[in-house]
Formats: structure tokens, C-alpha cells, sequence
């Protein structure tokens, strides 16, 4: 079985791990749970286990390995440097394979499959966030030759709640004079759901690789880190410049495209998990925040490389909402504790996890994405040119 031997080759790399407690230190799965099967280190003993023959796949062996949120601190902070990434996205493969795969998961496979999104939606409703635009700019679908080609994301373009970040980055990129389309009807999932659940992906990467190869842009732009880090990492596209918007406004902001009001508030950022430790992107969300007069910036206890996850990634709200809305409680109370009046984050999932653990919590913080706040602080003379 293939799947299998992918798992085999990580055996004397599993070996490796010498239990010594630092992805313990800083799981926020276990510390929800306090289960030491749910540890990267004691995930590793049952995968081990599973690749000498000793124990068979299971439903208690999928147990473990999807209550995970994919945030890998617990890659960065493993001393041994073993591969905990490549270890588990092996394990789900395998598990998938051998249709042990949690309900969840198989009812969201089947909705990307049919729908090529991930709600499950007609393809016609990933417009429907564009239908609230003051201005609907000229080339907003289907634009050939356009500069920019922005990539919008199953959960910008297909909830409500979210469809205010792409509403605001259009209206800061029609300020600042930005050649932009989409895919509109188009667009398809980038995969990232499917991949971290173990399944194949080839047909939507594929899929999406034509159509913007068609359009001929030369710049790709996205809000959701999901969509940047496939894009980035697993797509690779020639001659073709992949940024999270973050990335590119921050240079529009740079190039003094788009001129700022002050923005009196307290503020902390949450680094999303698939733009921070997956994708290395730190700075570029923190300089638009510093770009913005009269705005208070605060860094929460864990940031950076050492951010804790919202408790969204991995499909976890899929598999067990209560422990994803547990972990996003945990996260809260970090921002609470430094008195922020908004977290502030670069990815929409981080956005609506962190905002239903505020409403459940009965919190008056408010929750944003970075677009949002940059939006709030463009000059109105821009927006009304």
C-alpha cells in the first residue's frame, strides 16, 4: 500500500523524538484536553506503532490525528527538528485511504467535489459577495490582460460574514488605481481543506492553474493564507508573482498609493497559522498596522513563530466544533489580557473562529481582518475619486 510505505520512511525519523515534552508546552489541543495521545510526541508513538504492524488503523487512531489544528508549533518548536508536518500529512493519507476518514471530512470532500467549494454552493454564488459594491469596477471578472488576478477564497466569496474583506480590498485597490479581475464563476477551491485532510487535489490545482494562465496576469493576490500558501507552495506557477494582500498593499502603501487617516483604537494582531509558521509571513501585516496614524498596536503574549492557532485550522471545526470554539476561547483571553479593543488578523477563518468565540464569550472585543482596518483608515477623498 503506498500510503503506507509514505509512512514507513518516517520510521527512524520518528525515532527521533525523544519525548521531551516542548510539543507538549505549546499544544493548544492539549491544552483543552490534557490527553497525551493528542501531543505531536504521543501521536508519533501511535504512528510508529501503526508502521511496524503493531497496531492496526483505526477509528481511535483517526481520533488522534484529527483533533489537530495543523498550526505545527509544534514543528518550530521540536529541538530534534523532526518533520512533524510531513509525519501527520503522511498519517492522514493513509487513514483517508483506509476509509477511516471522520464523517465531516467526507461530506466536505464530497461538497468540493460537486460544487468545487466548500459550502457546497452553486459556482454562480461566488459572486454574491460583489453585489453589495457601491461600484462594480469595469473587468471585475474574466479580465484578460489584467495586472493583478485576485484569487477570493471559498470563505470570502461564500459567507457573509466575511464578504466585507474582499468588499473592502476592491474598494482600496480601486483607490489606488490597481489593474485587477477574478475569476468569478471560475474560481474553484484551492485544495488546502482537502490536502490537510489527506486527499488528492490534482483536478482543482489544475483547474485553477489554467484559468489564470488564461487571464495572463502577472501578479496573483489572495486574502486567505490557505489559498497563499497553495498557491505558493504547492502550485508554484511560472512567471507569475503570488502575494497575500497584506504583501501587496503594504507596498501600495510604501509607494504612497494609499494615503492614511489616523485611526484612534487599541489593537492587537493574531498571526494566522498558514501565513505565519507555514508561510513565514510576519512582517507585512504589522507594517500596514504601523503605517496607521493614532492606531495603539500591541502585541498578544504569544506572537510571531509563537502564536497560538484560533483554534480553525485543520478542519477541526469540521471534526469537533466544541474543541475548535475551547481553543478560540484560549486565544480571546490573550487579547483580552493585553486590553485590546480589536484583534486584528490576516485571514478570514481566523476572523469568523475568533468572532464566534467573542460572541459565545460574551466579549465586546471586535474582530477584524488587516483589509478591514487599512479600509477604515483610507482617506475619503480617495475613495470618493
Amino acid at each position: 500500500m503506498a500510503n503506507m510505505e509514505k509512512l514507513t520512511q518516517f520510521q527512524q525519523e520518528m525515532l527521533r523524538c525523544n519525548r521531551c515534552g516542548y510539543c507538549q508546552a505549546v499544544c493548544p489541543i492539549y491544552d483543552v484536553l490534557r490527553l497525551e495521545p493528542i501531543t505531536a510526541r504521543g501521536r508519533i508513538q501511535l504512528l510508529r506503532a501503526v508502521s511496524e504492524g503493531k497496531l492496526p488503523i483505526s477509528e481511535l487512531v483517526s481520533y488522534y490525528i484529527y483533533r489537530c489544528t495543523d498550526c505545527q508549533s509544534c514543528r518550530v518548536s521540536c529541538p530534534g527538528g523532526v518533520r512533524i508536518d510531513q509525519i501527520f500529512a503522511s498519517a492522514r493519507e493513509l487513514i483517508a485511504d483506509n476509509e477511516f476518514l471522520p464523517t465531516g471530512l467526507s461530506e466536505l470532500e464530497q461538497r468540493v467535489r460537486s460544487t468545487h467549494n466548500i459550502s457546497g454552493e452553486p459556482s454562480e454564488n461566488r459572486l454574491l459577495w460583489a453585489e453589495n459594491l457601491e461600484v462594480k469596477p469595469e473587468g471585475l471578472v474574466g479580465k484578460e490582460g489584467a495586472e493583478v488576478v485576485l484569487f477570493t477564497g471559498c470563505v470570502s466569496a461564500l459567507y457573509p460574514m466575511a464578504y466585507g474583506i474582499l468588499q473592502d480590498l476592491v474598494e482600496i485597490l480601486e483607490a489606488a488605481n490597481v489593474d485587477f479581475t477574478t475569476l468569478g464563476t471560475e474560481e474553484w477551491c484551492c485544495g488546502y481543506p482537502l490536502l490537510s485532510a489527506g486527499l488528492p487535489i490534482s483536478d482543482l490545482v489544475t483547474h485553477n492553474l489554467d484559468r489564470v494562465k488564461a487571464l495572463g496576469a502577472k501578479t496573483l493576490v489572495t486574502t486567505c493564507p490557505s489559498c497563499y500558501h497553495m498557491w505558493k507552495y504547492h502550485y508554484t506557477p511560472d512567471s507569475l508573482r503570488v502575494m497575500h494582500s497584506t504583501q501587496f498593499l503594504a507596498e501600495l502603501v510604501e509607494a504612497g498609493k494609499v494615503p492614511l487617516r489616523p485611526v484612534e483604537m487599541r489593537v492587537t494582531y493574531h498571526d494566522p497559522c498558514d501565513l505565519g509558521r507555514k508561510s513565514e509571513v510576519y512582517d507585512a501585516p504589522r507594517q500596514l498596522m504601523e503605517s496607521i496614524p493614532g492606531l495603539d498596536f500591541v502585541e498578544m503574549e504569544d506572537h510571531g513563530e509563537n502564536a497560538m492557532c484560533c483554534g480553525g485550522g485543520g478542519n477541526l471545526e469540521t471534526v469537533d466544533a466544541e474543541l475548535s470554539g475551547a481553543v478560540a476561547r484560549l486565544r480571546l483571553e490573550q487579547a483580552q489580557a493585553v486590553g485590546a479593543q480589536a484583534i486584528v488578523s490576516a485571514c478570514q477563518q481566523c476572523e469568523r473562529t475568533l468572532a464566534m468565540a467573542a460572541r459565545r464569550n460574551k466579549s465586546r472585543i471586535k474582530v477584524m481582518d488587516v483589509v478591514q482596518l487599512l479600509r477604515k483608515a483610507l482617506s475619503e477623498e480617495e475613495t470618493e475619486r
